[in-house]
């Protein structure tokens, strides 16, 4: 219900963002119409971003590459920033309504490291290691080989543990665990990451409530 599916891959969907939005605009170098270049830290769209997005409130998220497509209803899908810009300055009241186009089988990849709650725009197929070196994330490491699992996260929707680092062991096979973002991820949902003690954690609770539910029947 967060969006509405357009040919092509497409998601359709609606933010409203207070002023000033936070984020900056730019017109599609190979192609009509403006696109999300940047999203300011600690901006409006960003705040946007972390309630829906970490704290679970109602709505969808903005990501680098969304296409403008609408302002406040007012179609301009393919119009230069030269138009969009002024309708998005020059609207009326506190906030505006940005409706977005997202290509969700392409383009760039929002992941959310949890409980730490650090956010990082990753293209596909980049290893997740890319992310501590980037400062997003510190990822443990107890071992060169990769079996120790201290940099192991587990993606809570699907339950895939993925490794992020890229030790390569010289006795024995590596763990087949997935090391890189994936390249058919639907990009209409962040990828979450959560740290192998607190999955472990998260498991503990699960089962615990499951043993007490026939007690409750």
């Amino acid at each position: 219900n967060r969006c509405r599916r357009g040919s092509g891959d497409r998601a359709i969907f609606d933010v409203t963002i207070p002023k000033p939005l936070g984020l900056i605009p730019q017109d599609y170098p190979n192609r009509p119409g403006v696109g999300v270049s940047k999203i300011t830290p600690d901006g409006n769209t960003d705040l946007l971003n972390r309630s829906v997005i970490i704290d679970g409130a109602p709505g969808m998220w903005v990501l680098e590459g969304d296409e403008v497509v609408a302002v406040n209803g007012a179609r301009c899908e393919g119009k230069g920033l030269d138009t969009i810009g002024p309708m998005v300055k020059e609207s009326a009241g506190d906030s505006v309504t940005l409706t977005l186009v997202r290509y969700c089988k392409a383009g760039p990849v929002k992941v959310c490291f949890l409980p730490s709650g650090s956010t990082v725009v990753m293209k596909r197929g980049v290893e997740i290691a890319q992310a501590a070196k980037l400062g997003v994330q510190e990822v443990s490491y107890s071992c060169k080989e990769g079996w120790c699992k201290a940099c192991w996260h587990t993606d809570p929707m699907f339950g895939i543990v993925y490794r992020a680092c890229s030790s390569i062991p010289r006795k024995r096979p590596p763990p087949k665990n997935p090391r890189e973002i994936p390249k058919l991820w639907n990009s209409v949902v962040p990828l979450w990451l959560l740290a192998r003690q607190d999955a472990q954690e998260l498991i503990k609770q699960v089962k615990e409530q499951e043993a007490k539910a026939p007690e409750t029947a």
